[in-house]
């Protein structure tokens, strides 16, 4: 008989320690729950931040720093004409405004040239600056 309650009397240390281990969890769930909300507050407000400072600077957020095709055009106004785009590429890794993580940053340079109006392609990797003419 002894044995029978020395089982219940554990049974029932463990059920309260379950009940407790529950109520913690329902505490910590409340608690993400709260922080969530926090976070999403916080995100609205830096996305209110960077629009206020986008009209500040007269830039939209994305715009901040040198554009690349800001940049080959600048490099390119220091090169000889024609610029082959290797001989350009190399420019740029040198330049610390330019960070890429493409793997291949010469078809990065040729979309962006092909797709401004401020080079004209005169053959395969071959291209000038049309504002020199």
């Amino acid at each position: 008989m002894s044995s029978t309650l020395d089982r219940i009397k554990k049974d029932i240390q463990e059920l309260a320690g379950a009940d407790d281990l529950a109520r913690r969890i329902t505490a910590l769930e409340n608690e993400r729950r709260i922080l969530k909300d926090e976070v999403k507050g916080l995100r609205k407000a830096l996305a209110e931040m960077s629009k206020k400072v986008a009209a500040l600077t007269g830039e939209t957020p994305r715009q901040r720093g040198a554009q690349l095709v800001d940049i080959i055009e600048e490099k390119m106004k220091t090169m000889p004409q024609p610029v082959k785009i290797v001989d350009l590429r190399k420019e740029l890794m040198d330049d610390d405004r330019v960070t890429s993580r493409a793997g291949n940053f010469y078809s990065v340079i040729v979309t962006a040239m092909n797709n401004s109006p401020k080079f004209e392609k005169l053959s395969s990797g071959v291209y000038r600056l049309t504002t020199l003419q």
